[in-house]
């Protein structure tokens, strides 16, 4: 697997939030993590990416334990973060944003690679990014992720406050990130659409996985539907 999680705990000072989470993601492969509000999907991801610090359980990238690392040693070794609500630089250019996610990489990001994926960026390459819309702040988000040439990506809530078209288009590029081998941990509310491309997902309640499977098994259970499909099958 290129992203193992065993026995996680994690959570923020005295308040215990993850509780023996365990996941695994393969290069090539699309997980998504749903769950209510406050069930840890964005506490599982900050863990995984080193903005708190487990307290116990393993993570390991590719083979290597990079459990407790700090946040900026992690694109260096292959995982980017892409966060909720986006977290742009609005007063930066969409390209300036898009090359600091090169950093790691010492400014060698494959800019027209990621231009390949959101051709809407390529003309608005020199606009402020907080002038972008809302799903073009998104894809500007994750091409920053991708311009590190990760071997894994955990995304955090991408389609919030989106139409329904751009989130098909973010959708649509996550399938062809999987089809380049990228490993992708997706947290999503939007349940119909994160299994409509999922290869497996998981379900966590209250800091812990409660069921695993493929999101055909999973929409069968009736506790999931009436959860997270508003009672109906997709």
């Amino acid at each position: 697997m290129m992203l193992a999680v065993r026995g996680l705990d994690a959570g923020y000072g005295k308040l215990a939030i993850l509780h023996d989470v365990s996941l695994d993601v393969a290069a090539g492969e699309i997980v998504t993590v749903v769950g209510s509000n406050g069930a840890g999907k964005t506490t599982l991801l900050r863990a995984l990416n080193g903005i708190i610090r487990p307290t116990a359980g393993t993570v390991t990238l590719d083979g290597i334990d990079i459990a407790g690392r700090a946040t900026e040693k992690m694109a260096a070794l292959g995982l980017m973060h892409v966060p909720e609500n986006r977290l742009c630089f609005p007063s930066l250019s969409v390209r300036d944003n898009l090359n600091l996610g090169a950093w790691s990489r010492g400014g060698k990001g494959d800019l027209a690679a990621v231009l390949e994926l959101f051709p809407r960026l390529e003309p608005r390459l020199g606009q402020a990014a907080g002038t972008l819309s809302g799903g073009e702040q998104q894809m500007v988000a994750i091409g920053r992720g991708l311009m590190a040439s990760p071997k894994a990506i955990i995304l955090d809530e991408p389609s919030i406050g989106l139409a329904p078209k751009v989130v098909a288009e973010i959708m649509r590029v996550l399938t062809e990130l999987r089809s380049r081998g990228l490993a992708v941990l997706l947290v999503e509310q939007n349940v119909r659409a994160s299994f409509g491309i999922a290869d497996r997902a998981v379900v966590m309640q209250r800091g812990r996985v409660v069921l695993e499977g493929t999101p055909a098994e999973l929409v069968e259970l009736p506790e999931v539907r009436n959860a997270y499909l508003g009672g109906a099958a997709a």
